[in-house]
């Protein structure tokens, strides 16, 4: 057998060396879920546009079953913007916790990188990310959406759940934005 050139050999090391980086994971151990995850998803939520509550009551067949997919009992129904955003990734096929129905502590699972969230810059949110609000005093978060757009002129295009009783596009000043999340595979 011939001996491999040094040049060769080098080249060689390196692209292994190179290629194994490639496929180290990502603090955490969770990598992005991706563009085609993250555009799959708000499809379903734009789609989803529309529904709506029974009165003020946070249930509706629909609203039940994404609760109940969620892994949650009924009764009680509860604030359901977040069993929007986790009915739309588990259509786009990534399971997201339960306690995304609480976005206070979902607040923290981002913060912290885990249950497949990852906090981002709000400067870095793309169609698909999510978008944590305080609306009332508290708590980190009590409202979150799910980006449509990137931000631009200070403003986010969204689409969310529970938000006059029904899920709707809106339009958000990024002021507002308390934390920015990815979400992880």
């Amino acid at each position: 057998m011939r001996p491999v050139p040094r040049r060769l050999a080098a080249v060689l090391a390196f692209t292994l060396c190179a290629v194994g980086l490639a496929f180290v994971p990502s603090t955490g151990g969770a990598s992005d879920a991706g563009d085609t995850v993250r555009q799959r998803a708000v499809a379903w939520a734009v789609e989803h546009v529309g529904i709506r509550e029974r009165g003020t009551s946070n249930c509706s067949p629909a609203i039940d079953r994404w609760q109940r997919d969620m892994g949650l009992r009924l009764p009680p129904c509860r604030v359901w913007c977040g069993a929007f955003v986790h009915q739309a990734y588990l259509k786009a096929g990534v399971r997201l916790s339960r306690r995304l129905i609480d976005p206070h502590r979902s607040f923290a699972d981002a913060v912290a990188g885990r249950r497949h969230l990852r906090k981002i810059a709000i400067s870095d949110i793309r169609p698909g990310d999510l978008a944590f609000y305080k609306f009332r005093s508290g708590v980190r978060a009590s409202h979150l959406a799910i980006a449509r757009a990137r931000p631009k002129g200070g403003m986010l295009d969204t689409v969310e759940g529970n938000v006059d009783n029904a899920s709707s596009l809106q339009s958000r000043g990024t002021q507002y934005i308390v934390l920015a999340a990815r979400v992880t595979r």
